[in-house]
């Protein structure tokens, strides 16, 4: 049987012309990730890998106001708080966030 979770979090996205504020919705079926990170209007999809300690890895696209930029990213989450990096093309994002509310727990 697969074991699912559903997460979501308030996040903070650290980018060189400031922070923004955002969601991330997050959706763990075994050991993949599937997350939305909401953020300057624009939904973004990722998806990767997730151990069982809660470490991660991501790929996906991070929309701009002028272009789409590919991203890897790799960190932690837990039922509480999340904390990544983003490799946006050669700049470094920093992710930080605490939960909104758990949606849904081995459904």
């Amino acid at each position: 049987m697969n074991e699912q979770k559903h997460l979501k979090y308030n996040i903070v996205l650290n980018t060189t012309i400031g922070n923004k504020i955002g969601t991330m919705s997050a959706k763990i079926v075994d050991d993949t990730l599937e997350c939305v990170i909401t953020v300057m209007k624009s939904e973004n999809y990722f998806s990767g890998t997730i151990d069982f300690d809660g470490k991660f890895k991501i790929h996906g696209h991070l929309k701009t106001l002028t272009n789409n930029i590919d991203c890897n990213g790799e960190g932690y989450l837990d039922d509480s708080s999340i904390t990544f990096k983003l490799n946006a093309e050669g700049r470094n994002l920093i992710v930080t966030g605490t939960s909104v509310v758990k949606v849904g727990d081995n459904i």
